[in-house]
């Protein structure tokens, strides 16, 4: 017969409940419940952006992305499409001219002013509610 009262054993068996708390919880810091859609559009003078990529810089967290395809985009933060953090973001657009080269060469011409490759030049910002689905609309100058 075991003897469950000895102290090997009762460490043993708080180890055991420890690990097993925390594998069973070890996803659960994603904070998919401070998300919030996002479906925006990116307009370069005043036309919709055909192609580029939309990336958030988020002060209290992980930012956000989402490829820009016929002036549309929908942001991601853990997984593709799943939403943003609720907050203010800062935002940073690239786009580039897709017909510069093949796949080897360089990325090609900015089709956009330089400062808004970066979040922190850009002036951009995209303010996500919570509850909704957050459309803004992005509107952009050719250099």
């Amino acid at each position: 017969m075991w003897n469950m009262s000895g102290p090997v054993t009762r460490a043993c068996f708080s180890v055991c409940v420890v690990s097993f708390a925390a594998i069973s919880f070890a996803g659960c810091n994603k904070k998919t419940s401070n998300l919030a859609a996002v479906k925006g559009k990116v307009q370069l003078n005043g036309q919709p952006l055909v192609n580029g990529a939309v990336i958030t810089d988020f002060a209290g967290g992980r930012g956000a992305q989402g490829a820009v395809k016929n002036g549309e985009f929908e942001l991601g933060t853990f997984t593709a499409n799943d939403g943003a953090l609720i907050g203010q973001h800062k935002v940073a657009v690239t786009a580039n001219d897709p017909s510069a080269g093949g796949p080897e060469s360089s990325p090609g011409k900015s089709l956009i002013l330089q400062r808004y490759n970066n979040a922190s030049t850009s002036e951009l910002t995209i303010d996500v509610k919570a509850g909704e689905v957050n459309a803004p609309t992005i509107e952009l100058k050719s250099p």
